[in-house]
């Protein structure tokens, strides 16, 4: 719903704009129409922002992040290569497990479409064209130097030698690769005593002005996650069927994780 709605303000502002220039003689530059595709987006990153970090609203946040690319997307024909990012980045969030990793997926989205435009308005850099380098004279032919006078000397018949066999190399089965194991933080969460069957853990950093979020699957009460994590101190919030709801947003959840130099294992009770 949150995205549905701030697709359609998106989409009225900006054609309120373009019509409002109609009305003159001119109609709007590129630049000054990519502009207001860029604060647009701006406006809907920070929105989805505020429900992924604050209220812990991952599948609003998706959607919130999702209408505001579709509806933006129709108004970038002039711009076939963000129109690309936003098919791309949109595609591959609907294959991410959960709507933490979906919507920030679409975070990555939106910031690299940004960019783009961005970039597309930049003026371009002339470039210098190197002197070219004097042409080199072919080296004059050398004489052939005259063959030498040999005495000539009877020649000897060949032994007959058997060719020697080469020993043959016994192949050795090579061994397959172990299945890569992840490389950050791993350990347990058990509620009440009892290892937790299915949920998911995230870590949000504590004490940076720009959060990094960092998310994991609890089996069968293990955790592993698959990328090392910058050490730091970070929130931990546990979210699944039966899961107190205090443990479930950065505002009230009272686990902390200081990651150090070692990965581990981290074990977490839920009471």
């Amino acid at each position: 719903m949150h995205g549905r709605t701030l697709a359609a303000t998106l989409l009225a502002a900006l054609v309120a704009g373009t019509a409002a220039a109609a009305d003159g003689p001119k109609l709007p530059e590129v630049a000054a129409f990519d502009k207001l595709v860029v604060d647009a987006l701006r406006e809907v990153h920070n929105r989805g922002a505020d429900l992924y970090n604050t209220s812990r609203d991952f599948e609003g946040s998706y959607r919130m992040y999702q209408g505001g690319l579709v509806a933006v997307k129709p108004l970038l024909a002039h711009r076939p290569a963000a129109q690309k990012l936003i098919d791309e980045g949109v595609e591959a969030a609907d294959k991410e497990p959960t709507p933490a990793r979906r919507a920030f997926k679409l975070h990555e989205t939106i910031e690299a479409v940004r960019k783009s435009i961005k970039d597309a308005n930049e003026p371009s850099i002339k470039t210098i064209e190197p002197e070219p380098k004097p042409k080199e004279k072919a080296p004059e032919p050398r004489p052939k130097p005259i063959d030498p006078i040999v005495d000539p000397k009877p020649t000897e018949k060949p032994k007959d030698t058997e060719p020697k066999k080469t020993p043959e190399v016994k192949k050795t089965k090579e061994k397959e690769p172990e299945p890569k194991k992840g490389t950050g933080p791993s350990g347990t969460v058990t509620l009440k005593g009892k290892p937790v069957a299915a949920a998911e853990i995230t870590l949000v950093t504590l004490g940076q002005g720009k959060p990094r979020v960092f998310t994991a699957t609890v089996a069968d009460g293990k955790y592993q996650f698959a990328d090392a994590v910058p050490a730091g101190k970070y929130a931990v919030i546990v979210a699944g069927k039966g899961i107190p709801d205090k443990f479930q947003t950065t505002a009230t959840t009272s686990l902390v994780m200081d990651v150090k130099a070692a990965t581990g294992p981290f074990d977490f009770s839920l009471e």
